[in-house]
């Protein structure tokens, strides 16, 4: 039988291209066939661009990356179409489904071609289960981006037993991006000290601790972020299983307590104004404990109130219970004056929780008192004896208003690489005015007003709904108050339908930004931004902020940057938000750093990975952030910019300096990560690696540099040789008073400088000396020589031990020598301080894992929570750098692959191991086998 070898081989498959490249030449004029790929541009609007392949709305595939990787089998994508401003535009989403995959139940799963979850060998194929999987988590994948609002009414009547405050609390909640923003509004109560967030049974799920304040009123409010809410927790989110508790110092087990109700729920509109409503216990004690909120939103000359409350209902009220609602005005005298009322009938009563919606006509008159916070609302019982009460303000918001200024784009004739810009971070008062904090950078003339504006029926006419003429303007900065403002004005900025315009002298120029509201994160911590700006027409503004934890958080918004539909054949932009550090050190480049890429005009995140080597350069003021786009056959190109000049650090991030009550301490060990060159930076300098220096805080306190550590140590003083020791200025240690050496004037005093801890003794002074990086050692004593004037330093003998080693102890962890236990076995060893600490074997290139010690050269598996060992990972300490790698697994060329649990590899299964029904691995298996019986 003729047998097939690689020459024959490779001679067919040159015949072949030649034969082929005949035949091309013969029909190379002629048009491509039908099949071939067209090289026409495809709708960016209709399609999506993913690699080489062009994709639909609403299709879906598997990317192709190519050889060597292939198809990724457990990746499924997805053409969708998102709204951009008024148009849609198609994007492809991708989901990873393999975490997902349905645990085996067989002793031996195995893995089918093409696809991405093992299945036994008799469970038959799993495609219909992996798209099933691929659907699933790209609808709630789009499920977790979509806003929700919930709120929660806090009452001390909803616990059990009921805590008789006379208190209550409301929270707006907005969940978006598995991130749950809050803003919690509490009347008449103490500050909370835990906002901790429970199940029915109260056991609690997650907890935040409220930070303090320095000056606090009872009528305040908590901000804060529920980050990345787990899976099963935002379930009972959504379907109300979700419940809220404030704890106190003086309630510690919680004050107030509530249910999360969704705000379709109560049918809410746009909530304008609220109202915190506390129990009238001048008139009832049977009242405290309750309390009510009720949502105010506006319409056509009628005001509408969606009302929660409990604790004006005794233990007779079931069904049919009427309640009153009434609507007092405040007057100038202070008293109230009542308006109006009604009726309303609960059908069924519950003693926690009650809702109503009531609508009341609003005039003119009335409609200037609301947005003064003059309106007071009641609801009383039938027989007028149990009473809420509570005035109606602007709705209670820890987010932030803010609008991105620039110029209108029918005046760029005049813009040039100076062009105006600016922003305006505005905020509502409980008396209906409107703070704004203004900050303009390059205007061509001074400020004329500034006025507050809204679309006009038409779209085009702008209507001033309020101004102000009197500006008062430092530094760039413009701050002042929009304090004649009506509910329209309100209502619009929670609707992000106003505009702030700043009109300019010279060629009637002006300055406008659309008013957003921004949902609360930490960024806003800092209180003001930083403005990008650049040579075009774009601009931004970003807001940081750095925590005790030493974590950056940051919020990006930008204005203006040109997008993908500006660009030609396809190509494609992409925006990137970057830190470029100047260092300390001028010598030294600047660095630059890639946070996230983003499309849209908004990108923020958190950064929990800096090193102290940056916090440095940040505090050193010279740092930039930027804002870059990377454009596909372009290159990169800097956007936006501002320099960091004035960002507070706290001084724990890169100097390492902890105060407790009145003494200063430098810890040794930090969380913080350490960078490869090994310097550190203390009190804006930087020292090398190895350098010591004397504290400026305190002369007594020596200072090491050592692998980008700081250490410092106390001195540590010698046993005195007399009985009545003294102190004298600038020394460390007492010394004897019988040294006749000693000046009355120090200045003038003779004495040896030490360059161990470059410090000036006196003579006849005794010290331990300063020995890097093992610090004051106390087996040895130096003394400054009063003849010679020379420092002498003495190794300590350490006396033979009549005991063995076993039985011996130092009776202080520093001691240099050790003593004999009481009950000792006789010997003659000699003992010195031989036995390492940690400090000593740190020294050593010794390595600091997961807050254990590791000697030099040391290897060990890691051990991780909750899991245990992890023997597929070695870990080896060396020079002080420890260094983790997974275990290298050979390369497997078989078609079924097993991955035996607690083993690192996958292997080959075994042709006797697999089960002959039908698999199709079991056929291929059969191929090959009578293939290569018949080449033998």
């Amino acid at each position: 039988m003729f047998r097939l070898t690689t020459p024959h081989i490779l001679f067919i498959l040159w015949v072949t291209l030649w034969l082929t490249g005949l035949h091309a030449g013969k029909y190379r004029n002629r048009p491509p066939i039908k099949g071939e790929k067209s090289n026409r541009r495809i709708s960016k609007q209709t399609h999506c661009q993913l690699g080489n392949g062009s994709y639909e709305i609403e299709e879906r595939w598997r990317p192709d990356l190519g050889p060597p990787f292939g198809i990724l089998h457990c990746v499924h994508c997805e053409c969708i179409a998102v709204q951009r401003k008024k148009k849609f535009v198609a994007r492809p989403k991708c989901k990873n489904i393999k975490n997902f995959c349905p645990t085996p139940t067989c002793d031996t799963p195995v893995l089918l071609p093409e696809h991405c979850c093992k299945t036994c060998p008799s469970q038959g194929n799993l495609a219909g289960l992996e798209e099933d999987l691929a659907t699933k988590k790209l609808e709630e994948d789009d499920d977790d981006r979509k806003m929700k609002e919930l709120t929660v009414l806090l009452t001390g009547k909803a616990l059990s037993p009921p805590v008789p405050t006379e208190g209550a609390a409301r929270g707006y909640f907005t969940y978006m991006k598995r991130n749950l923003h809050y803003t919690i509004h509490y009347v008449g109560m103490e500050r909370p000290t835990w906002v901790r967030f429970t199940d029915e049974n109260r056991n609690i799920l997650e907890e935040h601790k409220v930070a303090e304040v320095n000056f606090h009123i009872e009528d305040s409010k908590i901000c804060g972020v529920w980050r990345d809410v787990p899976k099963v927790y935002r379930r009972k989110l959504m379907k109300g299983r979700l419940y809220l508790l404030l704890a106190t110092n003086h309630h510690p087990d919680g004050l107030v307590f509530g249910r999360f109700v969704r705000a379709k729920e109560m049918r809410l509109k746009q909530e304008v104004y609220s109202s915190v409503l506390l129990p009238d216990v001048s008139r009832s004690r049977e009242t405290i404990g309750g309390g009510g909120i009720a949502s105010v939103f506006l319409g056509q000359e009628k005001m509408y109130l969606n009302l929660e409350f409990n604790g004006i209902f005794t233990h007779e009220d079931a069904r049919n219970v009427n309640v009153l609602i009434r609507l007092h005005q405040e007057t100038s005298l202070g008293t109230r004056e009542l308006l109006t009322e009604t009726f309303h009938i609960l059908s069924k009563v519950d003693p926690d929780y009650n809702a109503a919606e009531i609508r009341f006509d609003l005039t003119k008159s009335d409609e200037s008192m609301l947005s003064r916070g003059k309106l007071i609302l009641e609801i009383t019982s039938a027989d007028g004896v149990r009473v809420l009460s509570g005035r109606i303000l602007p709705k209670t918001t820890c987010n932030i208003f803010q609008a991105i200024l620039t110029t209108r784009a029918s005046e760029d004739r005049y813009v040039s690489n100076s062009h105006p810009t600016g922003f305006a971070v505005l905020s509502p008062r409980k008396d209906g005015s409107v703070a704004y904090s203004v900050y303009t950078e390059r205007l061509s003339g001074p400020l004329l007003k500034l006025a507050l504006k809204t679309a006009g029926p038409t779209n085009a006419d702008m209507k001033t709904l309020s101004e102000v003429d009197k500006l008062y303007i430092k530094d760039s900065w413009t701050n002042g108050t929009f304090s004649n403002v009506s509910t329209g004005v309100a209502e619009s900025l929670l609707l992000d339908d106003l505009h702030l315009h700043l009109p300019t002298m010279k060629h009637r120029r002006e300055l406008i930004g659309r008013i957003r509201q921004r949902l609360y994160t930490e960024a806003f911590l800092n209180g003001h931004p930083f403005l990008l700006h650049g040579n075009n027409s774009a601009t931004g503004q970003v807001w940081l902020y750095i925590d005790s934890l030493c974590h950056l958080h940051y919020e990006v918004f930008v204005s203006g940057i040109a997008n993908d539909e500006s660009l030609p054949n396809g190509r494609i932009r992409r925006h990137l938000v970057e830190l470029m550090e100047v260092p300390i050190n001028h010598h030294k480049r600047n660095k630059k750093r890639v946070l996230k890429k983003f499309d849209g005009e908004e990108v923020g995140d958190i950064l929990e990975d800096l090193t102290r080597n940056t916090f440095a350069n940040l505090d050193y003021g010279k740092s930039s952030f930027l804002v870059t786009t990377k454009t596909q056959g372009f290159g990169k190109s800097v956007e936006l910019e501002t320099q960091l000049n004035g960002l507070p650090v706290p001084e724990n991030c890169y100097s390492h300096k902890q105060k407790t009550g009145s003494e200063v301490y430098f810890p040794g060990d930090s969380k913080l990560p350490v960078e490869k060159d090994n310097k550190c930076y203390f009190e804006k300098k930087e020292y090398e690696d190895g350098y010591q220096w004397l504290s400026p805080h305190d002369a007594c306190v020596m200072c090491f540099c050592k692998r980008g550590k700081i250490e410092c140590d106390k001195t540590v003083c010698p046993p005195s040789e007399c009985e009545s020791p003294i102190t004298v200025a600038k020394e460390c240690c007492p010394m004897c008073p019988d040294n006749h050496l000693l000046n009355k004037d120090v200045s003038k005093s003779r004495g040896c400088y030490f360059h161990g801890d470059k410090k000036f003794h006196l003579a006849g002074t005794r010290w331990h000396p300063y020995i890097p990086p093992f610090g004051f050692s106390r087996c040895a004593i130096c003394k400054c020589d009063a003849k010679s004037q020379r420092v002498m330093c003495r190794r300590k003998k350490c006396p033979v031990l009549p005991c063995a080693e076993d039985d011996t102890y130092r009776e202080h962890p520093l001691d240099c020598c050790k003593k004999c236990k009481k009950n000792h076995r006789p010997d003659q060893l000699g003992d010195e301080a031989h036995s390492k600490n940690p400090h000593e074997i740190l020294a050593a290139g010794g390595c600091r894992f997961r807050g254990e010690i590791r000697t030099n050269g040391s290897e060990w598996h890691p051990t991780v929570q909750p899991w245990g060992e992890i023997t597929c990972i070695n870990c080896h300490c060396k020079d002080g750098r420890a260094r983790c790698k997974r275990m290298k697994c050979p390369k497997l060329t078989c078609v079924v692959k097993v991955h035996p649990e607690n083993e690192c590899c996958s292997r080959c299964l075994d042709p006797s191991e697999i089960k002959m029904k039908g698999n199709l691995h079991h056929q291929g298996w059969r191929r090959r086998r009578r293939r290569d019986r018949e080449e033998h």
